[in-house]
């Protein structure tokens, strides 16, 4: 039995690489959608999410 893929990180010039299944992509698109609670959130962080969101669903589309 294969073991099961699993998230990795790595660092290649000067960049983080965030390497994760496909399989795992929409769970994390998921994860990343805007909180419905009324607590105060960056904007910096809101525009992180969103980037990464657009960025794996692109991906996904392939």
């Amino acid at each position: 039995m294969s073991e099961p893929l699993r998230p990795k990180l790595t660092s290649e010039d000067g960049y983080a690489v965030i390497r994760i299944p496909l399989t795992e992509v929409h769970g994390l698109r998921v994860a990343l959608n805007e909180c419905p609670c009324v607590a105060p959130k960056s904007s910096r962080t809101k525009s992180i999410r969103k980037r990464l969101a657009i960025a794996l669903g692109r991906l996904e589309a392939r």
